[in-house]
């Protein structure tokens, strides 16, 4: 079901910006934002916040990264130690970097089609009564869809990506989708959803244009 309401929302998100067909689009990959972030997963929720940034080198090529921590808790129950059984509460915390490159290529007076690829680590604890673990989790991810002006104030964009990392972790398919709306030339309000099989991440920010 999720699958085909992600599916749903590409096509009705990109339908009406890739009709508005040209050249030059006007469309900006130059900005610093920063986020609060809530995520969602099988098994608990987490909060934070993320700055990330883009600079675009020419037309066509930029660079993006983007640095973030979100922390959240969760109860273990029935925990088996030393013949006892407890009910455990669990801090855990995700901080995370990532450093990529992006193509873009006009569709139309007010779309690009665009490409991204990018280095992802994660560092991953948790923590309860005093003892804590730490792992490191390194990856990346590719997206490709659309980005596109609504209207002169209004941009938005639709991907589909996959992203995989070590450690054991499986490849997962995922649908981005965001939005800002520019109050003027340099201050914008950013809104974004990341959506997978197992997990919903939203945002919501301020973002900086140069």
């Amino acid at each position: 079901m999720k699958k085909t309401l992600i599916a749903m929302a590409l096509v009705a998100i990109t339908a009406p910006i890739a009709a508005q067909a040209s050249e030059a689009n006007g469309i900006g990959y130059n900005y610093a934002q920063l986020d609060y972030v809530y995520t969602d997963n099988d098994a608990f929720d987490m909060d934070g916040g993320t700055l990330s940034g883009s600079y675009a080198f020419t037309d066509n090529f930029f660079m993006f990264g983007e640095y973030g921590e979100v922390k959240g808790d969760y109860n273990l129950n029935d925990f088996y130690y030393e013949g006892h059984t407890y009910d455990v509460n669990v801090d855990a915390k995700d901080s995370h970097w990532s450093l990529g490159a992006g193509f873009n290529v006009a569709i139309g007076d007010r779309a690009d089609w665009v490409t991204k690829v990018a280095y992802d680590r994660h560092t991953l604890k948790a923590s309860a009564y005093g003892f804590s673990s730490r792992e490191h989790v390194d990856g990346g991810y590719i997206t490709t869809g659309v980005m596109g002006r609504v209207t002169d104030k209004l941009t938005a964009n639709a991907y589909l990506g996959y992203t995989d990392y070590n450690r054991g972790y499986e490849g997962n398919a995922f649908a981005d989708f965001g939005a800002v709306y520019a109050f003027n030339k340099t201050w914008g309000l950013h809104a974004g959803a990341v959506l997978s099989d197992a997990t919903e991440t939203y945002s919501l920010g301020v973002r900086a244009s140069f």
